[in-house]
C-alpha cells in the first residue's frame, strides 16, 4: 500500500463520499487497485457501490485487531470494506486512549496489491475519523463553495494539526471545492480565500450537478452510471489533478490525460 488517504470533513452533505468513492472508481479506471474503505457507520460509500452490510464484521476485526473484511466490487479495480449501524457501537467501545490506534493496525494486517487506500471518514471527529487520521499520510478535504463551508474547514484544520502531533506524517494534500456555482460571485470570493489558505492545494472545482445527486440510486460511482456528464467530468479531472500529488500518476492511461485536457479545463473555468 503505497498511499492511505482519508476523506474527511467535519461538515455533512459537502460531497465527501460522493469524493471518496469517484476517486477510487476513477483511479480503478485508470488502471489502479485501490481499497475503499468506509469508516462511517452509515455505510454510504458502500451503497455508492452497490454493497450494503451492518457493519458486524468491521467492528468484529476492529476489536479483535484482525485483517479488514475485504470484499469485492463492481467497480473496476476496486475492493471494498463496508460499514454499516453495527459499526457505530466503536465509538462506545473504543474509547481514548490506545483504542484510536486499533484501526491502524487492523490495516497493517490486511493484505492486497493495492495502491492505495482511500478511507471515508464519518462526518465528526469521533474515534473512527481520529483513528483514520492516525493511519494516513494524506488528507483530502471536500468543501462547499460556500461561507458555511469555509467556516467548516477552518475547524477541520484545527483538528488536523491536533493530529499531527501524533503522526507527523499526515499531511493536506488537496481541498476539493464541491456543489460549486461559478456564476454566483460568491464562489470567486470563495475560492480566493481558500487558495489563501490553501496555496497549490486547491483542485479543479467539482460542480452542482444532478448526476451525482442520482447516482447513488444506481449503486454505482457517477463515471460507471453516467459516463458522459458534468460530474464524470469533473471527477476524472479531479482525479488525474490529484494523482501527482498522491503518487498515483504512474502509467497514467493515455485516453484520460491527454496533454491539452488540464490546459482546455483550466481555459473553460474548470480550475
Amino acid at each position: 500500500m503505497k498511499q492511505v488517504i482519508s476523506v474527511v470533513n467535519l461538515k455533512g452533505g459537502v460531497g465527501k463520499t460522493t469524493t471518496a468513492v469517484s476517486l477510487a472508481a476513477c483511479w480503478g479506471e485508470q488502471g489502479k487497485k485501490v481499497l475503499l474503505v468506509d469508516l462511517d457507520p452509515q455505510g454510504s460509500a458502500g451503497v455508492c457501490v452497490g454493497v450494503t452490510g451492518s457493519g458486524s464484521e468491521l467492528l468484529g476485526a476492529l476489536q479483535n485487531i484482525n485483517a479488514l473484511p475485504v470484499v469485492s466490487t463492481d467497480i473496476p479495480g476496486v475492493d471494498l470494506v463496508a460499514a454499516g449501524p453495527e459499526l457505530a457501537a466503536a465509538r462506545q467501545i473504543f474509547v481514548d486512549g490506545p483504542g484510536d490506534e486499533i484501526f491502524k493496525s487492523c490495516l497493517k494486517q490486511t493484505r492486497g496489491e493495492w495502491d492505495c487506500v482511500i478511507i471515508d471518514c464519518p462526518p465528526s471527529l469521533d474515534i473512527l475519523t481520529t483513528s483514520a487520521l492516525l493511519a494516513s499520510t494524506s488528507l483530502i478535504i471536500p468543501v462547499e463553495a460556500s461561507f458555511l463551508g469555509l467556516n467548516g474547514l477552518r475547524q477541520m484544520v484545527a483538528a488536523v494539526n491536533s493530529i499531527k502531533l501524533r503522526n507527523s506524517d499526515l499531511d493536506i494534500t488537496a481541498v476539493v471545492p464541491c456543489r460549486a456555482h461559478p456564476r454566483r460571485r460568491i464562489h470567486w470570493e470563495i475560492m480566493d480565500r481558500l487558495r489563501e489558505m490553501f496555496p497549490g492545494k486547491v483542485s479543479p472545482i467539482i460542480h452542482e450537478n444532478v448526476s451525482l445527486a442520482e447516482a447513488p440510486g444506481s449503486g454505482k460511482p457517477v463515471i460507471l452510471a453516467f459516463r458522459i456528464s458534468r460530474g464524470s467530468d469533473d471527477y476524472r479531472l479531479v482525479s488525474l489533478w490529484l494523482a501527482e500529488r498522491v503518487g498515483l500518476d504512474e502509467n497514467k492511461e493515455a485516453d484520460l490525460s491527454p496533454s491539452g485536457f488540464l490546459q482546455t479545463a483550466e481555459q473553460a473555468g474548470n480550475i
